[in-house]
């Protein structure tokens, strides 16, 4: 396959971790308690990544890197040890973590800055799980982590029945803090305009949620995906590409994308695509989802 030089910018990671402390009946990874084997395994891996990307990830030009697990990440603190190497490293912008704000906050965060951390360039992806938590709680999580200086977004899932459950959590934000809406999946029919209206109250980029982006696999150098295992995919949901992450850092040399998918279905896919709508609205690393 025909080669290109690197010009992405953003990395993205998700290890072998399927698991979680909390229990959505709707989400399988409450359902994996992982053993001591596994993850210990998990964190073998992700220190490697870790060190590979801290020694690679300038020659390669990446800029911001997303930790995108499975279950809930945060909750280990492996993961904030990694995240305050990746952060200390003087050419990247920002390093960021999806997560379900369960971590006990003043603990994680000392750890992160006793390892060395930057809690000027961490970002966080929170999402609100309405049957394991509050509006009230969840919002006081936000508020005290942008007082402890830490940018983030906030944001759920598009459930109609929610609407008045996330009208409230938006009053109870912080002003500067984003509360995203993600479609519902398996709603089985399509939003009413008093739901579409009030989820883009809600969030003012609601529809792009709504609006089908035919895949394009050349869109889509400006960003790399890896696994635990090392694979590399142009994203989240794209197959695998032709070499792996070890054979990358050493080649500096990356495959042209590959897709089979007829449409990027979420986030993770069509943000980080070159063409993506609102760029100038969430700057240079959009795949982290906080507006500027």
């Amino acid at each position: 396959m025909a080669g290109s030089s690197i010009t992405g910018k953003t990395l993205l990671y998700r290890g072998i971790l399927k698991s979680c402390n909390y229990h959505c009946s709707y989400c399988p990874f409450s359902k994996h308690p992982m053993t001591a084997r596994e993850l210990k395994k998990d964190r073998d891996q992700w220190f490697s990544f870790v060190q590979t990307f801290t020694e690679k990830s300038l020659p390669l030009n990446i800029r911001a890197f997303l930790l995108v697990p499975y279950g809930e990440a945060l909750i280990h603190p492996w993961y904030w040890e990694g995240l305050s190497h990746i952060s200390a490293c003087p050419h990247i912008d920002a390093a960021g973590a999806q997560t379900n704000l369960s971590f006990p906050i003043h603990k994680s965060l000392s750890h992160f800055g006793q390892c060395g951390g930057n809690r000027e360039k961490l970002r966080l992806w929170a999402t609100f799980h309405p049957e394991m938590t509050t509006a009230e709680t969840f919002a006081k999580k936000c508020a005290a982590l942008s007082e402890a200086g830490i940018t983030l977004c906030a944001g759920a899932v598009g459930v109609p029945e929610n609407i008045g459950l996330l009208q409230s959590l938006r009053k109870k934000l912080p002003d500067n803090i984003y509360l995203w809406v993600n479609k519902m999946d398996g709603l089985e029919r399509p939003y009413t305009k008093e739901e579409k209206n009030a989820f883009l109250e809600i969030d003012p980029y609601f529809l792009q949620e709504l609006t089908p982006v035919f895949a394009d696999a050349d869109k889509c150098r400006g960003r790399l995906f890896v696994e635990g295992n090392k694979k590399l995919r142009a994203c989240n949901m794209g197959g695998t590409l032709d070499i792996d992450w070890d054979t990358l850092c050493d080649s500096m040399c990356l495959p042209l994308p590959q897709c089979r998918r007829r449409i990027c279905s979420c986030y993770l896919s069509y943000a980080g695509r070159s063409d993506f709508v609102n760029q100038s609205s969430f700057g240079p690393y959009p795949l982290l989802r906080i507006p500027r």
